[in-house]
């Protein structure tokens, strides 16, 4: 094998990985990469036929993105009762994932939930108690398609007057996640000791 075939080998295995992957931004990523490596792969060698199939399927690719960011998404709060469906069958689907961020969550009466929708799609949830004016966030999770920060930019800094109407003019979660550590600091949140136990405030 020549040098100039590891190329391939590459683009191969990158492609491979990105139709086996299951998150649907980092899939298109990987194979675009790959696409890219076969377009430089057949141009070198020479082998232009699959260059340019590759190299259309690039420019489709292009243009997919470009009218993805000119159409504007729809991001909404639904308020629903404790015991909803959506929201019992949604936790049971993602239990591992939702735990491995929120381990001490628990389910009680006295909690107030929300289905995170984007375009009518259930992205997520987010489950809070409210005690006066101060929000404790106990489990504010997104599917793992979802979890590009569009959402959580909607929710926690330009949407903050849903939560004003609600009379609510402090935000508090715990953090035991190092990525969910850096996704609160991103969205406004900063990292306090109170009563001894370290939590993350976002004053609205």
């Amino acid at each position: 094998m020549e040098y100039i075939d590891i190329i391939i080998v590459i683009a191969s295995l990158t492609l491979t990985a990105g139709f086996i992957c299951n998150r649907k931004a980092f899939k298109q990523h990987l194979i675009f990469i790959s696409l890219i490596a076969i377009v430089v792969y057949s141009f070198l060698r020479p082998f232009y036929p699959i260059g340019i199939v590759a190299a259309l399927g690039i420019i489709s690719h292009i243009i997919f993105i470009i009218k993805k960011s000119k159409t504007k998404s729809t991001i909404k709060l639904l308020e629903v009762e404790f015991d909803n469906a959506y929201i019992q069958e949604f936790i049971n689907n993602y239990k591992r994932d939702i735990y491995s961020f929120f381990p001490f969550y628990q389910a009680e009466k006295g909690q107030r939930c929300f289905l995170m929708m984007l375009n009518a799609d259930m992205a997520g949830i987010l489950i809070v108690k409210i005690n006066k004016n101060e929000m404790l966030i106990e489990v504010d999770y997104t599917k793992p398609d979802y979890r590009n920060e569009v959402i959580g930019k909607y929710i926690f800094k330009q949407n903050t007057g849903y939560f004003k109407k609600l009379g609510i003019d402090k935000l508090l979660t715990k953090s035991y996640h190092k990525g969910h550590s850096k996704y609160l600091k991103k969205m406004g949140f900063e990292q306090v000791n109170l009563d001894n136990q370290s939590f993350f405030v976002k004053n609205l």
